[in-house]
């Protein structure tokens, strides 16, 4: 499966700019566009990841996962995308990743003690209903 930056190359690619041309459209300086698309380099914020999928019209799965289809369906275009539900900095992903590495049976426990932490309300699991039923 391509890296992360060679998916970002390929997209790139796909509308025949340069990363200059990239970096320029995305609002990012050359040199950031040039650190993507390198082994080891950095990778982009989910808002500039999610802006490069929409300017090279490729999938944003694809573009952030290498899961899917390259190029957009007309569906998926429409598609909001809610940027609270994304790790925003370095410190959110670390949390996401030792989370994703949690027990099930831990979860609720490590909520209601961070919740604790911070003095505020623990809301409550509300079941998942399926209107397609």
């Amino acid at each position: 499966m391509p890296t992360l930056g060679e998916r970002i190359q390929q997209a790139r690619k796909f509308n025949n700019w340069s990363r200059a041309e990239l970096a320029r459209k995305v609002g990012v300086k050359p040199s950031a566009a040039v650190q993507w698309e390198q082994i080891g380099g950095t990778s982009p914020s989910t808002p500039n990841l999610i802006r490069l999928a929409k300017l090279t019209n490729v999938s944003f799965e694809w573009l952030a996962t290498g899961r899917g289809s390259l190029q957009y369906r007309a569906a998926e275009q429409d598609v909001a995308i809610d940027m609270g539900s994304f790790a925003q900095n370095s410190f959110e992903e670390r949390l996401l990743q030792l989370a994703r590495l949690m027990p099930t049976s831990a979860h609720d426990p490590l909520v209601r003690f961070i919740a604790s932490l911070l003095a505020v309300p623990v809301r409550s699991k509300k079941p998942r209903v399926n209107s397609a039923a």
